[in-house]
């Protein structure tokens, strides 16, 4: 009876449970290789069935765990043939070996955060990654050259408005007056030295990190965007491989046409004119002011010394040359780099390496001028106890040398000439001098007094040669406390020198014009040197080293087939310091390395040898320095739910002393969040043409930091003296400020990643929006106070935009392929709050990106609306909506509606196109490049600069001579006002900061062409080598359409382009 009871009852548990029978499990380990046996790391292990997924380490193993017995794996590699295996029953340890092919569109990107590497398809943030491929398409010393033109949401800046404008943004601007550089990050941990010191070709791969899911694990850092760089290490299993990588490239000299210059009968028709006027009377006066040599003529004939027709003759004579000729013969040359780097990678069963010896050699296009790097990049990794203990080391090494003509060269007058017909060197006017006067001055008891810019380009007289060591090192410990759970410590040491040392020998004209405008020479003739003789040697150095730790707990757990965790968890500390020093040594005796400088009283005013000013010799000694210190704690984690849907979110606390003195604003709070739902991994997703769809949104917030400002007052102190008894002083910066905070970044990012049947096109795209909060900038502050700038939160801003990527297979057959890869990005910002209010239109049309306007853009182009030239040639504008030829009211009113909004200096729409063709081993490329929606202002004429000052540097180069007003009627058919003598230098403002002048810059230029071809010993077997890759490349080709229809580049519209260059090089492998 009991036991008929049990069986009842099981029988009805059983009736009415909900339990199924327990399917089997097993765990899958194995390890991928290629066709050698060497192990392929971030291998992506996929299961068909579940889409379960991992990635393989460094020595290609890889494990599975919970997976049902038959499942199906597919596994996949950049640069290889996806390879599946079936219908596995056993926990079998698999051995995988994969097939090299040609890259494909479709397979698995790894992309770093500097934290951690991730399966792109894993990510909700917006990454872009540039493999080793993409940046060795192109050749430069310089890395980040590299990156222009194949980087979404990437923009060179090369029409900078300012020196402290960054040569690179990242979507956009998001600050008003902070650090506007990307965050660099090299190998895992922001990089303080100078990024010309990294060989690029030592360098895997770079992540840029554009969102706030993508980069907010930076924190304060990261609201410009972050640039992850990874260099090369070694790989488990396999034996050693040597690459022989060598390349040179030839520029060509700089286009001296390019820029329009008065031929040399105008500018000495405009010398004449001026001297008719008496322009130059004062200096003839004073009896030493320079004199250009058409006006020496002209008044050698005012006083009799030759008749009118000598001088037409000796006019004439000048007249018939172009300084051009004498600057291209004696001043620029082509430019000639040369790049070498050896390197050896590979590794044992429990430890890799990879080693690299890196040479570059580069001659500049100006003489004299060169410069060389020495890189060495060493590391290794060593696993322990198992595989559970990693160790890795790494050092880096970087020694710069350039050599720099301290004296420079820019002609004065378009017919001055440097050399005569024998190659001689002749004497030119420096600008302050006249030649009859140095002449003769001192009656032979000066130094020699001329100018002979030849012999100091051949000689280099002034010669300064600059220094420069940086080597950091890298330690880490990566211990596995059990499989899912990981601990890891990572240290970094970086310092950088430099040592700048400019020699000004007593040869120079530097120098003997610097002793010999302090000479005395008594009524007896007894010559006394207040400035001493000899060299002058200025020195600068700057030193800085910093210390990063990073202590972080890893954790990474798949189970029950759907469900993937992983997440981090840790703390940073920095100690970053710097110093500079600057020594000017005078009397420098380079024998002894001894110097007068004690011979020098500083509180003394000396007179000049000519005319009635004097001055102290200031020494200009100085030394400053800076210690930075943060700490953070940061923590990211994510999770996938059956391979459609993933969840992220970060969190960063960043502290600083430097802010308010209340808690909550000496650390800021920055985190993330971040949802993805791929669509195709949906039972009811059938389509058959799209056949990835994935959609993406992250929101969070990032910052920026500015170190030039304090909750506290800040002073700086300055080389100079506030009197005659050499004491020196400290100058106020900002006032106390207890409420300051940090700047914040508002980050949105939705996008869509898709891919056809195929992957015959693949890509993605994304809208943004960045809202800068409480950015730092100049702040009104009440008159009594006494200060008269204060900078503090002022301001908010917006920018929003598009990134679009679309790779497609054009055609593929046989040996022939045809591919495209195309960017476009739309981006724009807006001031959308701004404490500082204009003064008059002067300041928002003169000094438009120093003065934001709120509600427009950061880099609008504010105007005088041009209302064409009256009946005599003058320029016309509007006061209050009426024509007016006022020109001090204009400038001076504070009514905008006169001025014209004419656009925005930096592109809205911007990207490229690379098309690759491909035949058999013979590879074909290109990349044009776009620029649209935004505008440039034209330089023209300028009767300021023109008549002001004649001699001035670049004076003679004037747009738009031959189209000004001369006749009446002309302002019918010309917009260039007439020259007037007296100046009107308010007019000539008016015109150069008129409507008329904006010219639309959108344009594409072909940046580059590339060719090379691969020859490998499986097709030639009696080759030495594995593989040798031949390559040549032509860049800087030039625009191929411009909106204008002006010859200008656009990127370029005040100065000159880039000159062409051409490459030739080859990668060994043995």
């Amino acid at each position: 009876m009991k036991k008929s009871t049990i069986y009842i009852v099981m029988a009805t548990l059983c009736l009415f449970s909900n339990v199924k029978a327990q399917v089997k499990t097993i765990t899958i380990k194995g390890r991928i290789t290629d066709e050698k046996g060497f192990p392929i790391s971030n291998a992506t292990i996929k299961v068909k069935e579940s889409k379960t997924l991992t990635v393989a380490n460094g020595k290609g193993l890889f494990e599975l765990n919970n997976i049902q017995l038959g499942t199906n794996i597919i596994i996949s590699s950049i640069g290889f043939k996806p390879s599946e295996i079936h219908n596995i029953q056993t926990d079998e340890f698999l051995n995988v070996h994969m097939l090299t092919e040609d890259k494909g569109l479709e397979e698995v990107q790894i992309v770093s955060t500097g934290y951690q590497n991730i399966p792109k398809e894993r990510a909700t943030g917006s990454f872009v990654l540039i493999d080793s491929g993409l940046l060795n398409r192109k050749v430069s010393s310089n890395l980040l050259d590299r990156l222009d033109g194949v980087t979404s949401g990437l923009i060179f800046n090369k029409n900078k408005l300012s020196s402290n404008t960054s040569d690179i943004s990242i979507r956009g601007r998001s600050t008003i007056s902070s650090n506007t550089n990307p965050l660099i990050i090299l190998d895992n941990f922001p990089y303080d030295g100078d990024l010309a010191n990294i060989n690029p070709q030592d360098v895997k791969s770079i992540t840029v990190l554009k969102d706030a899911a993508a980069s907010s694990i930076w924190g304060s850092r990261a609201g410009n965007g972050v640039i992850v760089i990874t260099t090369f290490n070694g790989t488990y299993d396999k034996k050693p491989v040597i690459s022989l990588n060598s390349n040179i490239s030839i520029g060509d000299k700089p286009d001296l046409y390019y820029r329009p210059q008065l031929t040399n009968q105008q500018f000495i028709g405009i010398e004449q004119f001026l001297f008719d006027k008496g322009a130059y009377n004062s200096i003839i006066n004073n009896g030493y002011g320079a004199l250009s040599p058409a006006v020496e003529i002209m008044l050698s004939n005012r006083t009799g010394a030759i008749t009118s027709a000598q001088k037409t003759i000796m006019l004439d004579s000048i007249a018939s040359f172009d300084n051009r000729k004498d600057l291209s013969e004696y001043y620029y040359r082509k430019s000639v780099n040369q790049q070498y780097q050896l390197s050896v990678n590979g590794g044992g069963q429990n430890n890799k390496y990879y080693i690299s010896l890196g040479y570059d050699k580069n001659l500049a296009n100006t003489v004299i001028n060169n410069n060389d790097r020495l890189t060495l990049n060493v590391n290794n990794t060593t696993d322990l106890i198992n595989n559970r203990l990693e160790l890795y080391t790494g050092v880096l090494f970087s020694s710069t040398n350039n050599n720099i003509n301290g004296q420079g060269y820019q002609p004065r007058y378009p017919y001055e000439r440097i050399a005569d017909q024998n190659r001689n060197a002749l004497a030119v006017t420096d600008g302050i001098l006249r030649l009859p006067y140095i002449a003769t001055a001192g009656n032979g008891k000066l130094l020699d007094w001329q100018y002979r810019p030849l012999d100091e380009i051949q000689n280099a007289y002034s010669y300064e040669n600059v220094k420069g060591t940086d080597y950091r090192i890298n330690l880490g410990i990566n211990y596995k406390i059990i499989p899912d759970l990981k601990f890891s410590v990572n240290y970094t040491y970086n310092k950088g020198m430099i040592d700048d040392q400019l020699n000004r020998t007593l040869a120079s004209y530097y120098t003997r014009n610097q002793i010999n405008t302090f000479t005395q020479i008594s009524p007896t003739g007894v010559v006394t040197y207040p400035f001493p003789l000899g060299n002058i040697l200025n020195n600068f150095s700057s030193t800085y080293f910093s210390n990063y730790g990073r202590g972080q707990l890893g954790y990474d757990k798949s189970f029950n087939k759907k469900h993937v965790i992983s997440a981090l968890a840790g703390f940073e500390i920095k100690d970053y310091q710097s110093s500079i020093s600057r020594v000017n040594l005078y009397g420098y005796d380079e024998g002894t390395a001894t110097n007068k400088n004690g011979t020098i009283n500083p509180t003394v005013l000396y007179p000049y040898f000519y005319g009635a000013s004097s001055a102290m010799i200031n020494q200009g000694n100085s030394n400053s320095g800076t210690t930075d210190r943060y700490r953070s704690f940061y923590a990211n984690a994510s999770y996938t739910f059956d391979n459609r849907f993933i969840l992220s979110a970060s969190a960063r606390r960043d502290e600083s002393n430097l802010f308010g003195v209340s808690t909550n604003q000496k650390g800021v709070p920055l985190w993330s969040g971040g949802f993805s739902w791929n669509i195709s991994n949906e039972k009811f997703y059938k389509s058959s043409l799209i056949t990835f769809l994935k959609l993406r949104a992250t929101f969070g917030y990032n910052g920026n930091i500015n170190k030039s400002v304090s909750a506290y007052l800040t002073a700086m102190s300055f080389a100079g003296y506030i009197n005659g008894f050499a004491q020196q002083y400290l100058e106020i910066q900002n006032p106390p400020n207890p409420s300051l905070k940090w700047e914040r970044v508002k980050n949105l990012n939705l996008g869509v990643d898709f891919a056809s049947k195929n992957s015959t096109i693949t890509g993605s795209v994304e809208y943004w929006i960045k809202d800068g909060l409480d950015l730092i900038g100049a702040t009104p502050i009440a008159p009594q106070t006494g200060i008269t700038v204060f900078t503090g939160n002022s301001a908010d801003m917006r920018g929003q935009g598009i990134d679009l990527i679309l790779n497609s297979r054009n055609l593929a057959r046989n040996d022939f392929a045809w591919t495209s890869n195309f960017l476009f990005n739309y981006n724009t910002d807006k001031i959308t709050s701004y404490k500082v209010k204009a003064t008059k239109n002067s300041d928002i049309v003169g000094l438009n990106y120093i003065q934001p306007l709120e509600g427009y853009s950061y880099y609008s182009v504010f105007t005088y609306k041009w209302m064409g030239l009256d009946n005599q040639g003058k320029p016309q504008s509007i006061l209050n909506g009426n024509t007016s030829k006022d020109y001090v009211a204009m400038t001076n009113s504070k009514n905008t509606d006169d001025l014209v909004y004419s656009g925005t200096l930096r592109p809205k729409y911007f990207g490229s196109l690379i098309n690759t063709i491909k035949l058999k081993d013979l590879e074909f490329s290109f990349n044009l490049v776009y620029k649209l929606g935004y505008v440039y202002r034209r330089s023209s004429l300028s009767s300021t600069s023109l008549y002001s000052n004649p001699s001035g540097l670049n004076a003679y180069q004037q747009f738009d001579y031959d189209l000004r007003w001369q006749n009446p009627g002309d302002e019918l058919k010309t917009d260039v006002p007439a020259l007037t003598y007296p100046i009107d230098g308010t007019a000539n403002n008016i015109y150069n900061y008129s409507s008329i002048l904006i010219e639309k810059a959108d344009h594409i230029r072909l940046q580059d062409i590339r060719l090379n071809y691969i020859l490998s010993k499986k097709k030639f077997s009696f080759l030495p080598f594995s593989n040798v890759n031949l390559y040549c490349l032509v860049s800087n080709l030039g625009v191929i359409w411009r909106e204008s229809k002006y010859k200008i580049d656009p990127d370029y519209p005040n100065g000159v382009p880039l000159p062409r260059t051409y490459a030739v090089g080859l990668k060994l492998n043995f």
